[in-house]
């Protein structure tokens, strides 16, 4: 039984044997012919087949690549282009803009010739009596006012018991109706009588010009004599140029010191203690010019509105002062003036430090003659400039008018109304910083002390509705903004009662309504807010 399983089983252990047989063969075969050539031909085939195929991915892949940089660029040349278009649409959209308001300008009719201004009616004639010269703030609460010359006399001649006088046209304005104690500190000596044009004799007094006792009560006491030190300065700078002709170092000596006395005024700003370098630059300058530089001797008095008396104290007493030093004078007043238009007619708070040094200097004795101040120069120009602070009345829709009142001409044409109102403004502040300085802490005397700043102020308000204009209202808003806390540290109460006239009542009377009268409106409102003074009723 078991030979014949085996015998069944053989044909099937053949067919294993002969399997495992050609498995070894093909091996074996296969391991001896490794280093056949026919083996190496395989090998490099197989291996150039995965070659190419990794070749033609990359290549596809760079394709792609290149494709998707390309259309990167397209798109953003596409992008580029549209903005270029959109520009160029918006440009186009501006000229077109631009043509039609230039033709709308020319379409704008032409405005009537201006009709000249009405003389003013002759006011009535008054003595005119000297006051006396008082320098301190008000005491009394009662709000101090200017009486004007006319009226200043009257009263002193009406008895003492009489406590307001009788103005023809009655006015609620307090500055005409209320003349307190402090009110006759606007009327200092240097408006009480003009000197002459031509030098007087040493110690002689100059009398006032006869058109002072016809003049309006507004108009300040001496105000044509400010026009004759004007003229008087002009004639001292074509001296001086005359001279500078013949004499070569003295013309590089006086261009050498005025452009230092120009470039310090430049330098000044509003940070403590950065202005005294430039001071004592201008002191210097000034000092060198009395003591240093030997000049021609010229009247004081010529640039004065009255001429002092001798004072043996003084620390100039003789009968005249060096020529350079009135001319060097008279270019640190330019420049003053040059620095409230230029800068505070932009920034007016620029103003104040320039009024500071204007100050300090005319209030240093070294520069005074007989002990008093020759700042009638400084005064003598913003009477030219700014005439609305002094009393003067113009219609700014007449020639004469604009003249009146200080109005720029530029080619032989007047300036633009912004550039007028930009000049009036820092000429307006500029007087501001002038006359509010405070000397109470000072062994000094002040040169030109608040009452004038009073005074001021008393006649513009006084003007009727009928002659106002819109330049007073420019200046009675630069006058008083950034001003106010000084103001109302000299007059207390008194201060108040002015502020309501100057920036509720005028404003109230004027017949037009315009940006200048409502920027004093605009003025109360932030006194209100800033520092809780109620104007309003």
């Amino acid at each position: 039984m078991g030979d014949q399983t085996s015998h069944d089983d053989l044909p099937s252990l053949l067919r294993r044997s002969h399997i495992h047989e050609g498995h070894d063969y093909d091996y074996n075969t296969r391991f001896e012919n490794r280093n056949s050539e026919d083996v190496h031909r395989d090998a490099l085939a197989t291996a150039h087949i995965e070659r190419e195929r990794v070749r033609e991915i990359a290549i596809e892949a760079l394709s792609l690549y290149e494709l998707t940089q390309e259309q990167q660029r397209l798109r953003q040349k596409t992008e580029q282009e549209e903005q270029r278009v959109n520009l160029e649409h918006e440009r186009a959209v501006e000229l077109v803009r631009i043509r039609e308001l230039e033709n709308k300008a020319r379409q704008i009719p032409k405005l009537p010739p201006r009709l000249p201004t009405p003389p003013p009616p002759p006011a009535p004639s008054a003595p005119i009596q000297k006051p006396a010269p008082i320098i301190n703030p008000p005491a009394a609460p009662t709000p101090p006012v200017q009486a004007p010359p006319s009226q200043a006399a009257q009263q002193q001649q009406q008895p003492q018991t009489q406590t307001q006088p009788t103005p023809a046209n009655p006015n609620p304005n307090p500055f005409a109706t209320q003349p307190p104690p402090a009110s006759r500190l606007a009327q200092t000596p240097q408006f009480q009588a003009p000197a002459p044009q031509k030098p007087p004799q040493p110690q002689n007094h100059v009398t006032a010009p006869t058109s002072n006792a016809t003049a309006p009560s507004h108009v300040f006491p001496g105000l044509e004599r400010y026009l004759e030190i004007h003229k008087n300065l002009k004639n001292l700078r074509l001296f001086i140029t005359n001279a500078g002709k013949a004499d070569k170092a003295l013309k590089t000596k006086t261009g050498e010191m005025r452009r230092a006395l120009r470039q310090s005024i430049g330098q000044l700003t509003s940070e403590k203690g950065a202005n005294r370098i430039p001071l004592n630059k201008i002191v210097d300058i000034l000092r060198a010019a009395l003591t240093t530089h030997p000049s021609p001797p010229v009247d004081p008095s010529t640039f004065m509105i009255k001429t002092p008396e001798p004072d043996d104290q003084a620390t100039h007493n003789g009968d005249s002062l060096p020529t350079l030093f009135i001319y060097l004078l008279n270019v640190f007043c330019k420049a003053i003036i040059t620095q409230f238009i230029e800068e505070a007619g932009v920034a007016p708070k620029a103003a104040d430090p320039v009024g500071v040094i204007a100050i300090s200097v005319f209030s240093n004795p070294q520069f005074q003659w007989r002990n008093r101040p020759l700042i009638d120069i400084l005064i003598a120009k913003m009477r030219v400039v700014c005439p609305v602070l002094f009393g003067i009345r113009g219609s700014e829709k007449t020639e004469e008018g604009r003249a009146r009142l200080g109005w720029k001409k530029e080619g032989g044409h007047w300036v633009g109304e912004q550039v007028h109102s930009t000049r009036m403004t820092g000429l307006g502040a500029g007087y501001a910083a002038l006359c509010l300085r405070d000397f109470s802490k000072s062994k000094l005397a002040n040169a030109w002390p608040p009452t004038h700043y009073w005074q001021a102020l008393a006649s513009i308000v006084s003007t009727p509705p009928d002659q106002s204009s819109p330049t007073q209202f420019v200046v009675l808003r630069a006058m008083v903004e950034n001003y106010e806390a000084m103001f109302l540290r000299f007059y207390g109460t008194a201060a108040i009662a002015a502020l309501k006239v100057v920036l509720v009542d005028f404003p109230d009377r004027a017949l037009e309504r315009n940006v200048a009268t409502s920027s004093l409106k605009v003025l109360v409102d932030k006194l209100e807010r800033d520092m809780g003074l109620k104007l309003k009723n």
